[in-house]
């Protein structure tokens, strides 16, 4: 199974990804979703788009019945997030890896925020997650896949509502 979410944001792609690319949001996700925020950084691409990685401490408690098998105590994620500069028409595309500290989980995504001018922008995400663990790596993959896709879901609504009490 993979990760497919679309969703309409009503911001702008441009001040999407400057939401993205600030502490504060990262900081007010991180208690949405029951994490601590450990570690954020934020610069800008030659190519003039942006690159951000967030590091975050959460629970195993918050996982997959079958990733508390696996994993104990507290797991370290890595995101980054790596964003194009506005194509023409202000849209804009990001290349998304995940990297669990300690365990063999990796996720990758791709999400396009395609501009429908200042008011409105469709965000679409493609991702998938690999587990490399014998026997259970496929059903822990299936597990955590729709963890994450409410996160994507969680994270446009967030960002959205973000924005809105700027």
């Amino acid at each position: 199974m993979a990760i497919e979410s679309e969703k309409v944001i009503p911001h702008s792609a441009d001040a999407i990804v400057e939401a993205y690319a600030s502490r504060e949001f990262h900081q007010h996700l991180a208690g949405k979703v029951g994490s601590q925020l450990k570690s954020f950084e934020s610069s800008t691409t030659a190519e003039g788009g942006r690159r951000i990685v967030s590091m975050q401490a959460m629970s195993v408690d918050r996982l997959p019945d079958i990733a508390r098998k696996v994993l104990k105590g507290t797991v370290t994620v890595t995101i980054t997030d790596t964003w194009s500069a506005p194509d023409s028409s202000g849209s804009r595309r990001s290349e998304t890896v995940v990297d669990v500290a300690g365990a063999p989980v990796k996720g990758t995504a791709s999400q396009t925020l395609h501009a429908r001018g200042e008011t409105e922008t469709r965000a679409t995400v493609r991702g998938e997650v690999e587990v490399k663990i014998p026997i259970v790596g496929k059903k822990v993959a299936s597990a955590a896949e729709p963890y994450i896709a409410k996160f994507v879901e969680l994270q446009a609504k967030e960002v959205s509502a973000f924005l809105s009490s700027r």
